[in-house]
Order: C-alpha cells, then structure tokens, then sequence
C-alpha cells in the first residue's frame, strides 16, 4: 500500500471494489452475468439488479441480488410492441414494480464504488439512481446498424454516464462523433455461450438444423409452427437431424403439448418427426448447418458462430415482423428473413445444399457480431479505473 493525498491506496491486488450490474432483460441478464463473474474474477464484490424477471443468469453464477423482482406477462417486451401488451404490463403492476425498484436503487447510493448498467437508456436511466456521479453503460440492444441513436437518446447517454461499451464499432463511431467517452472492446453476448462438447449422438458430417422457439411466453406457439418447418425439410431430406434449444424459462412439456407430440425424455414426437430438446445451446449451435428460428439474442449469437439464421415472424409479443425487420438490419445477410414456416422450409432447403452460401451467410454475422472475450476486456479496463 502507499500514501496518497492523504489516503491509502491498495495495491490492486488487495484492493476490494464494490459493483452494482443493473440489467433488464433475460439477454441482458445473461450478459451482466458473464461480466460480473469477470470482475469478481479480478476481486470485485458484485451485486445485480435485473428490471425484468427474476434474474435467473445471475442466480447460476451465485451473484447476489437486489428485490423487488417478478415476470410480468409480456417479459419486458410491453412498451416496444404496442398499446395492447404495454397495457397488459400496466395492469400486472409495472408502474408500481418500477417505483420500487427506484426506491431500491436510490437506496444503494453511496454503497459501491461503480454501478454498471446493462441494456437500454430505459436501463441506464434506472442504474443512475444509484450513482449520480455516472455509471457504465453498455447498450447491448442498440445499433447504428438497425436503429440509429437519437438525439435525446444520446443526451441521456451525454449525462447519465461516464464511460459507454457499445456492441460494434458502428455505433462506438457514432458515439465518437456525438462527443461522449466510449471504446470498443467487444460485444458482450458472445461471451454467453457455454460449450461442453456435446454431440448429442448425432455422427459427423450429418445435416442438422436447429430451431430456436424463444425463451418467453411465445415459445410453444412458436416451437408448434417451427414443427412444421421441421415436417416439410424431413420429407424431402430425412436424413436431417433436429435440435431445438429450450431456455430454462420454458416447460419442455409445454412444448410438447401445443406441438401436439408427446415428450420422451429429452425428445419431442409428433408422429414420425423426432426433435431432441437441449439446453445446451452453445453445443446446439456448433452441430448446426442452419438455424431457424423466432429468437431475439440467441439468432445473433448463432449468427456470431458463423451460423446462418432463417427467420420469420411468430404469433406473440415479442417477435413480430418489426421486431425482425430491425434484427435482419443488424444481422445483415447472416439473417434470410422470410414471411412463414413454408418460405423457411424452402430456405433451409436451400441451404442444406449449398454450402459456400453457408458459408458467406456465417461470415457475414461473424463480422457483425464481433470475436468473443469482451468480459474479461471491459473487466480489466474497469479495474483500472473510470
């Protein structure tokens, strides 16, 4: 240790800093969970508070929470698809479950040294309560590929935080010229994925396609029309294998039963087509040839393993046909966006057959997406000091 102004400065090694990680959403959560587990690698003390949910992610990591928490009925989704699931929200309780969670956040002022916000300006506006000073924003869902910052969005960024981390370097240029302090240093959702090596008995070298119902209330809708998808590609190429990745936020036999199938442990049957349900999605994708889905961050994590992505939009709140035009604007052609079921079975037809446009499909997400390692980045750099 040394003497400072008067004060003791521990050597990093020794020194205990105390972080608060505020997110809202469960892909959010996910990602504020691999930085937390980073900076408490390094020694930090981390908190969280997820907005949304119960904060599943960072319960897996064992990082602490703050409450009050719950799922409302849209699962963040209510104030971007319109009038009808914002008032669904409304009626749950949201105004009132956000009026605490403030409470909460004032209440932490003063008992960490950096807060960290994970997610919109609806988020960082939130993480300010508890540092007034400035927080560390890391606007995971924003794009100047898909949706361009506006100007209150970046006076809001402008006083709210002291040093932002945007997802791809489009965006950290726009923040560049807007005058706020920014570097890039990866997008942290690549850093979500988990790999065991599984291969789920499938032999080498065999097709495979993995559907991707979503992770909230619209997956057994979803996962009913991906069935169908999955029908029309086996007769026309049975030796296909099919994978489905299910979020820890869905019943597998929820699934099952608006599929019309029947489970068997770890497979879905409807009457000759057999899916094998994983929740090992990162092995998931690694065995893909195409992935098709109705997902928000698990397409843009199979599109950053050079996967390409089919994609049409589902029934629910969450991905609508808005919803996939901004995601084919920030996946650029890693993302075939097509408008049903039957327009996708022909995509991933297509694609099972030609691999060198697989192969330029996988690449263009690679690029978009970004290498993986971001957390252990953005962990250092503020360990060192904002």
């Amino acid at each position: 240790a040394r003497v400072l102004r008067g004060r003791v400065e521990r050597s990093p090694e020794k020194r205990l800093m105390r972080v608060l990680v505020v997110s809202n959403g469960y892909g959010e959560d996910a990602m504020g969970a691999v930085l937390g587990r980073a900076l408490r690698d390094l020694g930090a003390a981390v908190t969280a508070y997820p907005l949304v949910g119960t904060g599943h992610a960072y319960q897996r990591h064992a990082i602490p929470l703050l409450d009050p928490r719950r799922t409302l009925p849209t699962a963040g989704f209510g104030f971007r698809t319109g009038v009808r699931a914002a008032w669904q929200d409304l009626r749950a309780g949201w105004l009132r479950l956000t009026l605490a969670q403030r409470r909460t956040l004032r209440g932490r002022r003063g008992q960490q040294e950096l807060v960290v916000a994970v997610g919109d300006v609806f988020c960082l506006w939130m993480a300010a309560a508890a540092d007034p000073r400035g927080v560390v924003y890391v606007p995971t869902a924003k794009s100047e590929y898909n949706d361009p910052h506006r100007a209150l969005e970046l006076a809001l960024v402008r006083r709210l935080a002291r040093l932002s981390f945007p997802r791809d370097e489009v965006t950290t240029a726009r923040y560049r010229r807007a005058g706020l302090p920014v570097e890039y240093l990866g997008n942290l959702m690549m850093d979500c994925l988990e790999f065991t090596g599984e291969s789920f008995g499938i032999p080498p070298g065999a097709p495979v396609v993995l559907f991707l119902p979503g992770s909230r209330q619209d997956a057994p809708e979803n996962c009913a029309s991906l069935c169908g998808v999955a029908e029309a590609v086996a007769s026309a190429r049975p030796e296909v294998h099919f994978l489905v990745a299910v979020s820890p936020t869905v019943d597998p036999a929820e699934l099952a039963r608006r599929c019309g199938g029947t489970l068997e442990e770890d497979w879905l049957q409807r009457g000759r087509l057999r899916l094998r349900l994983t929740g090992q999605f990162g092995d998931a994708v690694l065995q893909a040839w195409v992935v098709v889905g109705m997902a928000g961050t698990a397409h843009e994590q199979a599109a950053g393993l050079g996967k390409p992505v089919v994609a049409y939009p589902g029934g629910g709140v969450q991905f609508t046909k808005k919803f996939l035009r901004l995601q084919a604007k920030l996946l650029g052609d890693a993302v075939v966006a097509v408008r049903g079921p039957q327009e996708a079975a022909r995509w991933v037809l297509r694609l099972l057959e030609d691999p060198a446009e697989r192969l330029r499909r996988g690449q263009a997400g690679q690029e978009r997406m970004g290498p993986p390692g971001a957390a252990a980045r953005m962990a250092r750099r503020l360990w060192a000091g904002v």
